[in-house]
């Protein structure tokens, strides 16, 4: 049965359990803080207008981090958000990691580095412990796709961290 409203508290107990997550995801796609909680709002803005078309094929979870990507696609595409990220183009993640440990603000570097592709499921799969199915899912690819993309991911990965030590 799909439900055609929530209740006040059944929405703050979807961003309690969520909100963390969802920000942190909207700030690896954006590289930007105050636009990864702007994109953050209109994804739970998103999902109290949309909980009507929630369908339990999928989790919960899934179903909010697929309109989280899609928000944060959205304000990639946009021209104001262009403008801002060119200009900013060298914030790194570890700007807003509390206390980095250095290897992992490094190898976040490297992440964020790669292509689109690449990021989205390492990002999903190490960072937001999404497993191989539900990335498919979320993707719209199929899980094989999933792991191809995982793999030339560490790859590259790799051989960055190595180039990195010489």
């Amino acid at each position: 049965m799909v439900k055609e409203n929530i209740s006040e508290q059944e929405f703050e107990q979807l961003i309690d359990e969520y909100g963390t997550q969802i920000l942190r995801l909207c700030y690896l796609y954006l590289k930007d803080y105050q636009l990864a909680e702007d994109a953050c709002q209109d994804t739970f803005l998103s999902v109290y207008r949309n909980i009507g078309n929630f369908k339990k094929a999928s989790s919960i979870k899934t179903w909010i981090t697929k309109i989280c990507i899609n928000t944060c696609k959205n304000y990639l595409r946009s021209s104001w958000a262009k403008r801002i990220i060119l200009n900013d183009k060298k914030i790194r993640a570890e700007k807003y990691i509390e206390k980095p440990i250095m290897e992992e603000s490094e190898l976040m570097t490297l992440i964020m580095d790669l292509n689109r592709k690449q990021k989205e499921v390492i990002l999903m799969f190490y960072y937001q412990e999404f497993s191989t199915k539900e990335i498919a899912s979320i993707l719209n690819i199929s899980e094989s796709n999933v792991c191809t993309r995982l793999s030339r991911a560490r790859k590259c990965l790799r051989i960055e961290v190595e180039g990195a030590l010489v």
